[in-house]
């Protein structure tokens, strides 16, 4: 089963465009979840890129600290979320931008892991909507960029630890 596949079975996810589409679960808010919770239930809507940002990009130092050693994220990402679920992690961040910088931010994340050993091994996009990658190295993984809020994307990276 790839990462996309066990992260959609994890957290019970069974719609199109959380699962189909080959993502990983999205949200906005700042709490670190280890219960059997879904991780979904605060998904950015495609209106996301038009509305006010909130708390959704304020930093959570205990999100961040989970973060595994020396992984790079991609530049000017901001941990605000972390969920455990069995073996997975899912870390979310904000990184400013707009949806039609989607495709580039993920680029420029695989960019980052590829540079440091990382391989691709797969991925989809739709632009102006959602783009993701999987990666296999030191750590197996997926990274999902979707929109978060206003001038803001929100970047996922999930582990299976």
């Amino acid at each position: 089963m790839n990462i996309r596949m066990a992260v959609c079975a994890a957290f019970g996810v069974l719609t199109l465009a959380s699962c189909g589409s080959n993502s990983a679960p999205q949200g906005g808010g700042r709490s670190l979840s280890t219960s059997g919770t879904s991780a979904d239930t605060d998904l950015p809507s495609t209106g996301a890129a038009s509305a006010a940002c909130g708390d959704k990009i304020t930093p959570d130092a205990a999100a961040a600290r989970l973060l595994p050693s020396g992984f790079p994220t991609v530049a000017g990402w901001s941990a605000t979320e972390a969920v455990r679920q069995g073996k997975t992690l899912v870390l979310r961040g904000a990184v400013g931008g707009d949806p039609p910088d989607i495709v580039d931010v993920r680029d420029a994340a695989v960019a980052k892991l590829t540079a440091v050993g990382y391989v691709r091994t797969g991925g989809d996009q739709e632009p102006g909507f959602e783009a993701d990658a999987d990666f296999t190295g030191a750590q197996a993984g997926n990274i999902n960029v979707r929109a978060l809020c206003r001038d803001y994307l929100v970047v996922t990276y999930t582990f299976e630890q």
